[in-house]
């Protein structure tokens, strides 16, 4: 434990900007992404289908998932959490908005890793727990829809407010993140230009949140006209579909 200490403090530098860098390229991105994706679901099944189709039809994309989304996930918020607990926030001493900043960019770090853990444990690797396998289902809408309104008896309210409340958290983190990054790698000099990029990235966070809000409003008020017994099969493989 020692040697690795001693490791991480001679290589912190490196460390920290590492771990910069992975919150903007590739997990970031993928946010945005993902976020983008989600949104679809306000325009009806069909849409978010094709889309989440396209996705899951990428060539290795078992290979882009773990070595571009999950790993760098991983490193980012281990290493954020090493970054929270070893760090001092003053905002009670000195109640900045810097302060208030830097103290709330590790909160909503906390909150997003929980969140996005148990997201990927409710959805990407609900099988792994004995839910259905989300990879290439046939209806990726509707299986997404019954996470939010049959989850082991919790209220569908209760569940929505939750993702609510985590998506304006990491949606938060990664968009104050930016503007700390832009600072960070020397790309934003003197006030003028922060207060502009910072605009520019609440600007951005709003946009964000709204697509996850519009998705849960989707999944959550779309009334289910019938669903075919093949996907009924494939989304209760341990029920008989009846016709």
């Amino acid at each position: 434990m020692e040697q690795i200490k001693a490791w991480m403090s001679k290589n912190e530098f490196l460390l920290r900007r590492l771990h910069s860098l992975s919150g903007v390229i590739p997990v970031g991105f993928f946010l945005i992404e993902h976020l983008f994706t989600n949104s679809m679901a306000a325009f009806g099944p069909e849409k978010f289908n094709e889309h989440v189709k396209w996705l899951h039809d990428l060539p290795y994309l078992p290979i882009l998932e773990f070595g571009f989304i999950f790993m760098p996930l991983a490193f980012h918020g281990i290493y954020g959490i090493y970054i929270a607990r070893t760090g001092r926030s003053n905002v009670a001493a000195y109640p900045y908005g810097d302060n208030w900043r830097y103290t709330l960019q590790r909160v909503t770090g906390y909150i997003a890793f929980i969140f996005i853990i148990a997201h990927l444990a409710h959805f990407r690797f609900a099988w792994v727990f004995g839910g259905t396998e989300y990879l290439h289902n046939p209806n990726p809408f509707e299986l997404t829809r019954q996470g939010f309104v049959g989850m082991n008896g919790i209220p569908p309210i209760a569940i929505s407010l939750t993702y609510l409340i985590a998506t304006a958290a990491t949606v938060y983190h990664f968009c104050n993140g930016l503007a700390t990054f832009c600072i960070t790698w020397g790309i934003t000099v003197g006030d003028a230009a922060r207060r502009r990029v910072s605009a520019g990235f609440a600007v951005l966070g709003i946009v964000m949140f709204a697509w996850g809000a519009l998705s849960i409003r989707a999944f959550m008020t779309f009334e289910e006209k019938g669903t075919s017994v093949a996907v009924q099969a494939e989304l209760n493989p341990l029920e008989d579909a009846a016709p």
